[in-house]
């Protein structure tokens, strides 16, 4: 399997035997004026325009393709793919710095119906169900399917598969990230709470295989009870297949969210509880410190409630600890 990502993604594969890293560089001069010949044609007064394209993107093929489409759309380039030529002078384009800047101003040219349209996609993740955008885009079908159309024809999305379901997916990652960075903060909470009710009533028999996306969606809609709830549920799901350190990434957000609902003796004990679920995704991991310490903040919780059975919980798990890093003389002292 080939998986690519960007830099800053931080990743535990390196040790493993079956992993092999392949640096993906920027095109090299000659390549990247390949690549531009196929886009814009070889007109020799283009010449001036591709070296500085070369020279502003690097090579990056995304961001030179992006470039194009933007002299395109600006009417700087007119004619057709393969065939254009200059309608301004070189000297009077501005080729913005990065490629992200770039996307953003094609976003911002979109008539305004089609721009909510993708950032309402962007929501939903990189891949789109047709069904779930028609759920929360508040379109007709005919229009929203016409809209659909103009942005795989822009080249912000693709058409995935047809089946069994209709999806779209980003044309690449940084597009889904532009568009969805592009949103205001009510606006993007407004539409993953949006998300969760249309999951909730197109998959009610089946919720568990949307469960993570219920998960993600409810807590960033700060739908906060519903998001304690999939979040935990999609903690159990990720330890029954031993994914430890993604039920741990689950259950500390379950614990974030359950901050924000008011405090009561079930939320309390909801709150001992996740950390009881979270010494047990910590425990494979061998994070001894971090488990002692969600031990303690459950020993402290449950002794403020006078809670005898959730007590002798955090007694036998901190016997475990004890026995585990050798700390007998603290097992000694465990009530």
């Amino acid at each position: 399997m080939l998986v690519n990502y960007r830099p800053e993604y931080q990743h535990s594969w390196g040790a493993k035997t079956y992993y092999s890293q392949l640096r993906l560089d920027a095109l090299p001069a000659e390549s990247a004026g390949e690549l531009l010949e196929s886009l814009v044609g070889s007109d020799p007064a283009l010449a001036p325009l591709k070296t500085l394209l070369i020279a502003r993107t690097a090579g990056n093929p995304l961001f030179l393709e992006e470039s194009v489409r933007t002299l395109v759309e600006t009417r700087a380039l007119v004619g057709t793919r393969g065939a254009h030529r200059l309608a301004q002078p070189v000297e009077a384009i501005q080729v913005p710095a990065t490629v992200q800047s770039i996307l953003a101003s094609r976003i911002d040219r979109l008539p305004l119906h089609e721009k909510r349209l993708l950032q309402s996609a962007a929501v939903i993740g990189k891949d789109i169900p047709f069904a779930l955008l028609q759920g929360i885009a508040e379109l007709p079908e005919e229009e929203l399917r016409r809209g659909l159309t103009h942005l795989q024809g822009a080249e912000f999305l693709y058409e995935a598969s047809l089946f069994p379901d209709l999806e779209y997916t980003f044309k690449h990652a940084l597009t889904h990230d532009v568009a969805y960075g592009s949103l205001l903060q009510d606006r993007r909470r407004e539409l993953h709470a949006r998300v969760v009710e249309t999951i909730e009533a197109l998959y009610s028999d089946r919720l568990s295989e949307q469960i993570e996306r219920l998960a993600h969606n409810a807590f960033r809609g700060e739908a906060w009870v519903k998001a304690v709830s999939y979040l935990r549920q999609a903690a159990a799901k990720a330890l029954a297949r031993s994914a430890n350190r993604e039920a741990v990434a689950y259950l500390e957000q379950a614990l974030a969210a359950l901050t924000h609902v008011p405090e009561s003796r079930e939320t309390l004990e909801l709150a001992i509880d996740l950390r009881f679920d979270l010494r047990s995704s910590l425990f494979p991991l061998g994070e001894t410190e971090a488990m002692l310490a969600t031990l303690r903040e459950a020993e402290r919780l449950a002794g403020a409630l006078g809670d005898p059975r959730r007590l002798a919980w955090v007694s036998i798990y901190m016997s475990q600890y004890s026995w585990v890093t050798g700390h007998f003389d603290g097992g000694a002292e465990v009530r």
